[in-house]
């Protein structure tokens, strides 16, 4: 089996965004329950340590290379997003890009800068309702030009 299918920019685009796509969700979730991750709320006697707490801390990082590579792709394809330049698809766009970059930053440095801001449960809330009006706007409009973001 041959890696180098995978590592056409069309696939690394889409699997970027599929991962993205869930991650908002995840998010979402974790944030509703009160901004613990979705691996302890699941499983809660899990440390942060050990195969669970190194399984976190890659998928934050994949999390911020995915949307570094999304937010790469949007700026060199002319800043426009399936095709036209739609606030509404760059706001959600932007919505899942810097929620990523901020997961990246929690993996590399165990400081996540989001959870800084406020700890409020209601800022939780807000912020879990964006992120998946975001997914869902996102994976519609992606879903409707034909799986093509760029």
């Amino acid at each position: 089996m041959s890696i180098t299918k995978y590592l056409k920019p069309g696939k690394i685009e889409k699997y970027s965004f599929l991962w993205s796509e869930v991650r908002l969700i995840v998010a979402a979730v974790a944030l509703f329950v009160g901004g613990v991750p979705f691996i302890y709320f699941v499983f809660p006697s899990t440390s942060s340590v050990g195969l669970f707490g190194t399984l976190l801390t890659l998928s934050w990082i994949a999390s911020g290379l995915a949307s570094a590579y999304l937010g790469f792709r949007w700026f060199t394809r002319s800043k426009t997003l399936i095709g036209k330049k739609n606030k509404k698809d760059l706001y959600a766009f932007m919505v899942s890009v810097v929620s990523g970059l901020n997961l990246g930053i929690t993996g590399l440095f165990k400081i996540n800068p989001g959870m800084s801001v406020s700890t409020s449960q209601i800022a939780f809330i807000v912020f879990g309702i964006i992120y998946i009006a975001s997914a869902l706007h996102l994976y519609r409009r992606w879903r409707e030009s034909g799986k093509k973001l760029f």
